[in-house]
């Protein structure tokens, strides 16, 4: 094991760094051969709490013992200039040294520039010189500049520490030379056998106690760090009383960067929320925020940037939301039941016109229970992709087939919410999620509608979830009305509402789901790819069918989307003896606002609130203004508009400014607040 020192504010935050051992013997290694294999720029990276800081503070006693020379600069202690840059790390090549002189700093940039690469040359050629960066996502300023300038002109044998949220992409990767000299290192939550290592040398011993922290922490070093020192004097596995001193205690360490109280009740309305952008924040507070502010606000520490906006770190977000939640109940539901409302106008608005499955995703955050609810906020997505199948690809679809019906996987389910600790636990053997396969005809369906079948493949290309759902219209309903599985429900209507869903393709009057099915039914990350995949369907405004295997978990999860089973309806197609109910979505004309308002009572907004209404009717008379303030309601810049719509940024100013105009307000965050609608939660 590596050795390296306790920091010298004796807090007890240290011991994790023996769970980096991979990383600090490579600084080892380094510091005893050189650069190792052509890598002399290393990219540290991981969210707020996972130790970078504290990693470069251990590298640094480590060149110290070793007598390297190691410069050090945190974004947040100087103004983001090269000057400043590289007058930092000139104070420290030069500090104690006799023959420095103070002129220097009052050279031109060019030639402290010069003087810096000089300066660094000079020393690397008599010992090891490493330049580490801090808190690096706070240089942006600087990024072209340290990357084409100063790192290229760095004698070769000089270590580059970069060390920040986010991993190096863009033009850092683009040129080979540079993205070849790149090591990758990013720094995770521990593992379960790190973080019971680390408890235990904590002097933390019963097993049921280092279970509860295990849980509570998943692994944060911070956290678990804060968690070993309060379990050293409370009984975890006590109950509430320890976790209520857990958060209390959790809450006092990262809010001691948020001193204000204005500050703080943005953290707090944060906390409420799933993921945070200025206008969703603007109108659960139903005030405005200035740039100032906002860029407080997701500047601390445990606020990461996501694709969608910012989050506060899971950790975070749960102890203030428990806190809030307890302290304030009132207060923390009406922010909870506007965020709601705000998603369900978002919905309403797009989804004729564009996917909404992340919105959808988000509301269900607000108004879900059990494993939808769960599955939305705890399991990250991206690795994933669903691919349309055609009918020259469509033997890959068939050889998956073939594959499940060989080795069938039962379910084994089971997860928590990271905000109620609740966990959702659901099982099923090979028998009956093999039924979820059962009697498919891949190429039938490809041939009556090329959307039908898609193919989810992992980031290497492997094929590990299917879907067939079927588009309704003129040209599948007979095929579907003899399908085992569709037909008992449309051999069920009327020949009025039969004849309603004979649209014509390429429209469609609605959607059945023959078929959802993953060849790992343990992991969770495919289920919730199931679950978006819904989501892209639900709300574009027609019927949504299915009739799953008879298995308890597919039931669940229909119903706790919204699904409603249709009355005396059953079949026993699947194994010829099971009971099997069909559930229906009907998202159509008015039917939509009827399925918005159930989601939301199911989510516990107030009963006396209704849902927005819709888009003023001052802007009827134009259709692409609708389609403006819509987008203008979903955060789009003026230039994300006007490439969204196909048309010149000039237009869309003029869109906007008529839309100001008719509804009389004077920005966008009036406009918003008047489009979201006034929520009345009391």
């Amino acid at each position: 094991m590596i050795d390296y020192t306790v920091d010298s504010n004796g807090e007890h935050n240290s011991a994790f760094m023996a769970e980096r051992d991979p990383e600090l013997a490579r600084f080892n290694r380094y510091l005893a051969e050189g650069i190792i294999d052509d890598k002399r720029i290393w990219n540290l990276y991981g969210t707020a709490g996972t130790g970078k800081s504290f990693l470069l503070d251990a590298y640094r006693r480590m060149a110290q013992r070793s007598g390297a020379a190691m410069l050090f600069v945190d974004s947040r202690d100087f103004n983001h200039t090269s000057e400043q840059f590289i007058w930092r790390l000139l104070r420290q090549l030069q500090a104690g040294r006799t023959d420095a002189s103070s002129s220097l700093l009052e050279r031109r940039s060019e030639a402290l520039e010069a003087c810096l690469h000089d300066e660094i040359r000079s020393t690397s050629d008599n010992r090891k010189v490493i330049v580490a960066l801090d808190t690096y996502e706070e240089m942006s300023e600087l990024d072209g500049w340290l990357r084409e300038q100063f790192v290229k002109q760095l004698p070769p044998n000089v270590l580059v520490l970069i060390a920040g949220r986010y991993k190096l992409k863009d033009q850092w990767i683009v040129v080979p030379t540079l993205r070849e000299q790149i090591l990758y290192m990013p720094l995770d939550h521990l593992s379960d056998a790190a973080s019971e290592g680390y408890l235990r040398r904590s002097g933390i011993m019963d097993g049921d106690q280092i279970a509860r922290i295990q849980m509570k922490t998943r692994g944060h070093p911070l956290a678990l760090s804060l968690a070993a020192f309060i379990g050293t004097q409370t009984d975890w596995a006590s109950g509430p009383t320890g976790d209520a001193e857990w958060f209390e205690h959790l809450l006092k360490v990262w809010l001691r960067e948020v001193p204000e109280a204005w500050l703080r009740q943005l953290v707090e309305a944060a906390a409420v929320l799933h993921h945070v952008n200025r206008e969703l924040l603007q109108y659960i507070l139903d005030k405005e925020i200035d740039d100032e502010a906002f860029g407080r606000l997701i500047g601390l520490s445990f606020v990461r940037r996501t694709d969608r906006g910012w989050m506060l770190h899971d950790l975070v977000r749960g102890a203030m939301r428990k806190q809030l939640e307890e302290r304030t109940p009132t207060y923390y539901e009406n922010l909870r039941g506007r965020a709601a409302l705000y998603f369900a106008a978002r919905i309403r608005r797009s989804s004729a016109f564009r996917n909404t499955e992340w919105e959808v995703g988000e509301l269900y955050y607000y108004t879900g229970s059990g494993l939808v609810r769960t599955s939305v906020q705890v399991r990250a997505r991206g690795g994933y992709a669903w691919e349309t199948l055609t009918g020259e690809n469509a033997g890959e679809g068939e050889r998956y087939l073939n594959r499940r019906r060989d080795a069938a996987t039962p379910l084994a389910l089971s997860v928590v919410d990271p905000d109620t600790s609740a966990r959702y636990e659901s099982s099923e053997g090979e028998e009956g999620m093999s039924l979820a396969v059962k009697s498919l005809d891949l190429r039938r369906w490809i041939a009556l509608d090329s959307r039908s079948v898609m193919l989810l493949r992992s980031a290497e290309g492997e094929a590990v979830g299917l879907a067939v759902i079927v588009p309704i219209h003129a040209k599948t309903l007979d095929d579907l009305r003899g399908d085992p599985f569709a037909g008992p429900y449309l051999a069920s209507l009327p020949p009025a509402e039969y004849k309603q869903l004979a649209a014509q393709p390429p429209e469609q009057a609605g959607w059945f789901i023959r078929s959802i099915d993953f060849a790992d039914w343990s992991n969770p990350d495919l289920i919730v790819e199931g679950l978006f995949l819904m989501f892209s369907h639900m709300f574009r405004g027609g019927l949504f069918v299915a009739s799953p295997p008879p298995a308890p978990f597919f039931g669940e999860v229909h119903r706790a989307l919204g699904f409603r089973d249709v009355p005396g309806l059953l079949h026993r197609n699947y194994d010829g003896r099971t009971p099997t109910p069909t559930f229906l979505m009907d998202t159509r004309g008015e039917k939509l606002e009827d399925f918005l308002g159930f989601l939301l009572k199911q989510g516990g907004v107030s009963s006396g609130t209704t849902a927005p209404g819709g888009l003023d009717d001052r802007l009827t008379e134009r259709e692409r203004e609708r389609e403006v303030a819509s987008l203008v309601l979903d955060g789009l810049t003026n230039a994300e508009i006007a490439a969204e719509l196909y048309v010149s940024e000039i237009t869309v100013k003029k869109h906007v400014s008529s839309i100001y105009s008719k509804l009389s307000v004077k920005g966008r965050g009036q406009l918003i607040k008047l489009l979201v609608g006034k929520s009345g939660i009391a």
